[in-house]
């Protein structure tokens, strides 16, 4: 193959990512199959780039156009309406699904469900408060890095779990990266994560690896605990979730812990 077409085929998948993860408009027509799909999640972080940006901007606008509350309120806002709720959704279905049955295919069932229910509407108004809260704590030097870097992480942790876990269900969202998911896909994905990381977070880096790679952990042994495995929907909500807590590393007041 020519390195025109190899460069073609990138920029195809990073725009079926795109698309896969975001309602942001796509400029060229890409070339979709399932393998091509399967073929864009190594390009999974890189879309949080746009995503962090606008968020930023958003945040830059309530800033200083309101306060440093509305700031967090726009920069939320802004991150859902860009990505369609794609990841909110996915948090609603599983807090659902894993609180509201005791049965494998009882919790799927709920999940699949597309009415939100208490445990839905409890995790996500905990999660975007939370989101909003530890935002409105960061300053001009840090929240447009730390939304930036946020973003990118939080995408960057579907391609572990999908690599290292059973897709549990027969057909989802997910199934197709599931099946074919490589082991390069993952360690170009997770340099580059790293690098971006490593230009928001600064010194704070060790402190967030720590917290996202400790929350990682413990959401794949609880998902393979209640479901043997992983969904599309708590793919979603581990990112929603790792979103979470990167800001709240973040706004942390080191000075006094």
């Amino acid at each position: 193959m020519s390195k025109r077409l190899i460069k073609h085929a990138q920029i195809n998948r990073y725009f079926i990512a795109q698309m896969f993860l975001t309602r942001l408009p796509t400029p060229v027509a890409v070339q979709w199959s399932k393998h091509e799909l399967a073929a864009s999640a190594g390009y999974f972080p890189v879309v949080g780039l746009p995503v962090g940006i606008i968020s930023s901007i958003a945040w830059t606008i309530g800033y200083y156009g309101w306060s440093s509350a509305m700031a967090a309120l726009f920069a939320v806002v802004a991150a859902i309406l860009v990505t369609g709720a794609f990841h909110e959704d996915g948090l609603a279905d599983s807090a659902d699904g894993l609180g509201g049955a005791f049965e494998v295919d009882k919790k799927l069932a709920i999940m699949r469900d597309s009415r939100i229910g208490t445990y839905g509407s409890v995790a996500l108004l905990l999660a975007i408060s939370t989101k909003i809260a530890a935002i409105s704590l960061l300053t001009p030097d840090t929240a447009i890095t730390t939304l930036i870097g946020a973003h990118v992480v939080a995408r960057w942790t579907s391609l572990p779990l999908i690599y290292n876990n059973h897709y549990v269900r027969e057909q989802g969202t997910g199934k197709p990266f599931a099946a074919e998911i490589t082991k390069n896909q993952v360690i170009a994905s997770s340099i580059f994560s790293v690098l971006i990381a490593a230009l928001c977070f600064g010194f704070l880096l060790p402190v967030v690896a720590v917290a996202v790679l400790a929350g990682l952990l413990f959401a794949q042994w609880y998902s393979r605990l209640k479901l043997g495995g992983i969904t599309g929907d708590i793919l979603g909500a581990i990112n929603s979730l790792t979103e979470v807590l990167v800001y709240l590393v973040i706004a942390a007041n080191w000075t006094t812990l």
